[in-house]
């Protein structure tokens, strides 16, 4: 903590009146209060953070909804997350692939307390399920060979057509959030995976987390979508936030368009 300023009038031994130290205080305070006025004025806008701006966002059925949500994964620990999201990926997505007996490598991106026990699911051979998150301090919930990094940047740490599966959930909306930065995820996931290769994409379908449709951004990085794994490419869960999965292939050499 940096040490408090020093009085001049305490350092040469003066006591300070009270009614000046008032007087000092509501300067202050009018000071504060005069640069906020000019700022709204100025047409500066008072930025919320998204998770509560998405919240805000909410009918109130839905705001009970998602605080119950949170509150019993609080009672649980935080390990496990109860939802019909979690059911989608936990017990139709990961275990597809874990059973897909020519899957060499799958990239799960995003990792936290509640998925470090995704790894057990790709058992005896777990080491084809492996992590990135940007966040060092998530590394303890990869899995091993775990690569601290940005989506964006995986190209330089994953050969080229090197993984056959890239499951990327709650990225878009939570970290990359412009279009720039998700064509760079997305076009950086295109060349780590071998062509017929698997992208899905788990996202918050509400503006505050998600400002534009990631489809058009994902077609222009050399996707296609794919309909296999859910029956359907785009699947809308019943949640507060309407979480949503897109299933994408990477398109082949010579394919047609989507």
């Amino acid at each position: 903590m940096a040490p408090a300023p020093l009085d001049r009038d305490a350092v040469l031994g003066q006591p300070v009146p009270v009614a000046r130290r008032r007087d000092a205080a509501h300067a202050a305070h009018a000071a504060h209060a005069a640069h906020a006025a000019h700022a709204a004025h100025a047409g500066t806008p008072l930025r919320l953070p998204r998770g509560v701006s998405a919240w805000l966002g909410l009918p109130w059925r839905a705001r009970g909804r998602w605080v119950g949500r949170k509150v019993g994964e609080l009672l649980r620990g935080g390990n496990r997350i109860d939802s019909p999201d979690r059911v989608i990926l936990e017990r139709r997505v990961l275990p597809a692939f874990a059973a897909d007996p020519s899957l060499r490598s799958l990239l799960f991106v995003g990792c936290g307390r509640y998925t470090r026990h995704y790894a057990a699911l790709f058992a005896p051979a777990s080491e084809r399920f492996r992590t990135l998150d940007i966040d060092p301090r998530r590394a303890r919930f990869g899995n091993t060979g775990h690569l601290v990094a940005a989506l964006q940047d995986v190209d330089r740490h994953l050969p080229a057509a090197s993984v056959d599966a890239i499951v990327c959930n709650g990225v878009y909306g939570f970290g990359i959030y412009d279009r720039d930065e998700l064509a760079k995820a997305l076009g950086a996931s295109c060349t780590v995976l071998r062509p017929g290769g698997s992208f899905v994409l788990g996202w918050n379908d509400v503006p505050a987390f998600a400002p534009f449709d990631p489809l058009e951004v994902a077609l222009a990085a050399g996707f296609v979508r794919d309909a296999s794994l859910l029956d359907a490419w785009r699947v809308a869960t019943d949640t507060p936030t309407r979480h949503t999965f897109d299933s994408y292939v990477r398109a082949k050499l010579g394919s047609a368009p989507p």
